[in-house]
């Protein structure tokens, strides 16, 4: 049965004797966002940092955009909810008051965005591990999104960001710079991350001989690059040392019907002898052909690439990577874009931008954890009953 459908009743005295399922997950939440400090003066300060964003993460999880909405929803939350949170109750009345819109935009404009994000991190990559979820050969993908219409005087803001393969969880985020771009910030990125021998992936932008050396030498993991023109030396000689795409000879082949057309995924290998790369052990070649129900085909993609994965990898293995590294793009940034409007809002000020962020990839990455891959759909039967935040953070557990 869908965890959503699983509800048990949830009572008053069910949250006295701390029987809520989810409860326990609740109060790492408060734990977690009681870390993050707070950007106001003490002096009439009503609602703690910690109650605020935990809310906020509910109201995400219902499916809240922006601040209007947040607002709302965070009004109309059960007091069951609020009190596993920590809104403190009335002195007279014991009723639970909610922070208002006012209180939440404050707080989500105003605090560290980076000690924020890299606390949600640290927290979604612990729960990742007790679920045995890494080791050796988990693939990671690395890559940045601008989002739009943050412009706060320096451009738009951007995030760079790593994700994990098969969990299409965010595990680590940063904020690049506005005077540099995302290629110098993979040591920031990954600071503080257990990456020992994991796969990193990443586009042709990252092909960087650094950034290859500091992933092995460094984090003792492996790389999986691609190779475009921006590297024509790097690009001549991995394209000489593979051998030629002719048909029938891939090393491996994957073949996908649905949504009415035919993919083919062909990749050939080989061994990096002559490539002037750090680290490097093979090459490879992906040709990704579409075809109409008629057996036309519809489009042709040819791409490149160098790891640093022992030829013992096969070919299968390599393509898995290569594929799964779009993940982050259609599980990620395309959700945050689509679900969540997150390049069509005009109310990004101070951290707002990266706060948002961090809050959507920490609601998505719950969602997965959960085991349940309907986003939208899941938003929306939190929406129509917000108790349902309870049973899915408790699925969510390891």
């Amino acid at each position: 049965m869908p965890v959503l459908h699983a509800l048990p009743q949830l009572t008053a005295a069910g949250l006295e004797d701390g029987q809520l399922p989810g409860a326990a997950e609740v109060s790492e939440l408060v734990e977690l966002f009681g870390r993050v400090t707070d950007p106001r003066k003490p002096r009439g300060v009503r609602h703690r940092i910690a109650a605020v964003l935990t809310v906020a993460v509910f109201a995400v999880l219902a499916g809240a955009r922006n601040y209007r909405q947040i607002g709302d929803t965070v009004a109309d939350l059960p007091q069951e909810l609020l009190a596993l949170a920590g809104v403190r109750p009335h002195q007279r009345t014991g009723w639970r008051r909610p922070p208002s819109e006012p209180t939440i935009r404050r707080i989500i404009e105003g605090i560290d965005a980076a000690q924020a994000d890299a606390l949600v991190g640290g927290w979604l990559r612990e729960r990742l591990q007790r679920r045995a979820a890494t080791g050796a050969g988990t693939g990671i993908a690395m890559d940045g999104k601008v989002v739009r219409n943050s412009d706060a005087g320096s451009g738009d803001v951007r995030l760079f960001s790593a994700l994990h393969h098969d969990q299409a969880v965010v595990i680590a985020q940063v904020q690049v710079p506005s005077d540099t771009n995302e290629i110098t910030q993979v040591a920031a990125l990954f600071d503080g991350v257990d990456l020992s021998r994991a796969v990193v992936t990443g586009d042709a932008a990252h092909t960087q001989h650094t950034t290859a050396a500091y992933l092995v030498e460094q984090k003792q993991c492996d790389y999986l690059l691609q190779v475009k023109g921006n590297q024509p030396r790097l690009l001549a000689q991995v394209t000489v040392a593979l051998p030629p795409a002719t048909p029938g000879s891939a090393h491996h082949l994957d073949v996908d019907t649905g949504h009415g057309r035919t993919v083919h995924r062909a990749i050939w290998t080989a061994p990096a002898d002559g490539v002037d790369f750090p680290h490097a052990q093979q090459v490879f070649r992906v040709r990704r052909d579409v075809f109409d129900t008629t057996g036309q085909r519809i489009s042709k993609e040819v791409v490149h690439g160098v790891t640093s994965l022992h030829p013992t990898t096969t070919a299968d293995q390599l393509a898995i990577h290569v594929r799964r590294h779009w993940s982050i793009e259609n599980k990620s940034h395309w959700v945050r874009d689509v679900v969540y409007a997150e390049d069509h809002q005009h109310a990004y000020t101070g951290a707002t931008a990266h706060t948002m962020a961090m809050l959507r990839n920490l609601a998505i990455g719950l969602i997965r954890l959960a085991g349940l891959t309907q986003i939208t759909r899941t938003l929306q039967r939190v929406a129509a009953d917000r108790m349902r935040i309870l049973p899915l953070l408790a699925a969510s557990r390891p």
